[in-house]
């Protein structure tokens, strides 16, 4: 089992300024909190790291998390393959953003 450190920063928002807002291992232990950050993420207001991903998926699994993002309607996905697709792609563009950086 893979250990997560609450020193990481496994998201973050830009708002509110100047900071912005890093999102913890404590952050994301409420569904209200997750499906809160999908949406900031809509909006490209916020990002989700490689770490957030891998502790969202451990924790929550792929199904909670599907209904967390109908909740909040980020990933425009008709079923749960469509939306683990949607997880890679996004955790790759990621990737490639941070080479860049």
């Amino acid at each position: 089992m893979e250990q997560f450190s609450n020193d990481d920063c496994y998201a973050y928002r830009r708002y509110p300024e100047p900071d912005g807002t890093s999102y913890s291992l404590k952050d994301l232990m409420t569904e209200k909190k997750v499906e809160q950050l999908f949406d900031f993420c809509q909006i490209l207001e916020a990002v989700i790291y490689d770490v957030g991903w891998d502790f969202l998926i451990q924790y929550y699994g792929y199904a909670l998390l599907y209904e967390i993002n109908n909740k909040s309607g980020w990933f425009d996905c008709s079923d749960m393959e469509e939306y683990k697709e949607y997880i890679e792609a996004y955790r790759n563009d990621m990737k490639r953003s941070e080479k860049r950086n």
